[in-house]
């Protein structure tokens, strides 16, 4: 396994809860590629703990997991929603429009996920930085919006992978990673 020098957690380590093995290895880390016109953008990608554990929700249960900063508890529909992951970052270059936050903070919409028989749509946060001269994905959290989180969620200045993935390139490499993606 080839590890990169990043401060991110790169392997997640399967657990088990109630004696059922819970496997977390789609949320290794791995490299995207995405093909430009004029050249190609190749990114790290990493996942938070945000991505599967949350606390004091409906799909919550009481066990805890940990990332090394935080412990929360182990959450059924944020795990069965990041297995999508995934395949959601590889096709950030299908015309998927990610709207900014702040400096290096990034979120998409994907309405095309499929919980508990319907589809839902789930909010996908994401810091694309550069660290040590590489550009980075951490995805940081996604979830399902519920009525009241869609109407505050109103989406504001959006660009493309390409577009994000230029300004990344120029960054200056004193630029700090957000403290949302160094966590191991």
């Amino acid at each position: 396994m080839k590890k990169y020098h990043v401060q991110a957690r790169q392997y997640w380590q399967s657990v088990s809860i109630n004696g059922q093995d819970i496997c977390l290895k789609h949320l290794d880390v791995h490299e995207v590629i995405f093909k430009g016109k004029k050249e190609d953008f190749r990114f790290l990608v990493t996942y938070g703990l945000h991505c599967f554990a949350k606390n004091d929700q409906k799909y919550s249960i009481p066990f805890k997991v940990s990332d090394s900063h935080e412990e929360r508890d182990f959450n059924i529909e944020r795990y069965t929603l990041s297995k999508a992951l995934r395949s959601i970052i590889e096709k950030l270059d299908a015309g998927y429009d990610i709207y900014q936050t702040a400096q290096n903070k990034h979120f998409i919409f994907e309405s095309k996920i499929v919980l508990e028989d319907k589809e839902q749509l789930c909010k996908i946060c994401l810091c694309i930085f550069k660290e040590n001269r590489l550009a980075r994905i951490h995805v940081t959290s996604a979830f399902v919006l519920d009525e009241e989180s869609m109407s505050k969620n109103k989406p504001g200045k959006s660009g493309s992978i390409f577009k994000i993935a230029t300004d990344v390139k120029e960054q200056s490499k004193h630029i700090k990673a957000p403290k949302e993606a160094t966590r191991r």
